[in-house]
């Protein structure tokens, strides 16, 4: 398969010599009249694979940034799952003599309900336990832990309650005098 493109064409019988002799003739005027005006031929087909590389090329460091923003949002994910975890408490402790309670909380516009045991409950509203998403339900963590996830996923974190809010009482408060009781729940 030596020779030029031409010689392989006439071989073929795909192109004739009289063909082959215009676009030569054809070719030898253009580099005659740029070297005359002082003009540097342009090579169309070069320009176009060089376009054509230069969006394949861009197309490729898209679909890249995706591919490694994908690959953060599953280690995210992966994180957040490892310490829900490690650092996930039991509704009702170690022992089940402590009786059940509904505490209401609300996710995605929709009001959820978690079944608790009273100190879990007392803790949840004090802001030292945390609701978290895992799997189709939920968890209950640590606020450490939970203030780990939120600095990950803060759409991972259900409910965390303010735990210096309910210490403190405000002295513009009108009703600073009635206190909510401990034992009311919603």
């Amino acid at each position: 398969m030596a020779g030029s493109l031409q010689d392989q064409l006439l071989k073929a019988g795909l192109s004739d010599k009289k063909k082959a002799k215009k676009i030569n003739s054809q070719k030898q005027k253009a580099q005659k009249q740029s070297r005359k005006d002082k003009t540097e031929l342009r090579n169309e087909a070069a320009e176009l694979a060089e376009k054509a590389m230069q969006a394949e090329k861009e197309k490729s460091q898209v679909l890249n940034e995706q591919r490694k923003q994908e690959a953060e949002q599953k280690a995210i994910a992966a994180q957040v799952r490892q310490i829900v975890e490690m650092n996930k408490i039991f509704a009702f402790g170690k022992g089940k003599e402590d009786s059940a309670i509904a505490y209401n909380f609300s996710h995605a516009g929709k009001v959820k309900s978690l079944l608790v045991s009273s100190v879990n409950h007392d803790l949840i509203s004090r802001g030292k336990i945390a609701i978290a998403v895992y799997g189709e339900g939920y968890a209950l963590i640590p606020a450490i832990a939970a203030s780990k996830i939120n600095e990950r996923n803060a759409e991972a974190i259900v409910l965390l309650n303010d735990s210096q809010a309910s210490d403190q009482v405000d002295e513009d408060d009108p009703y600073a005098d009635y206190q909510v009781p401990d034992d009311l729940m919603w």
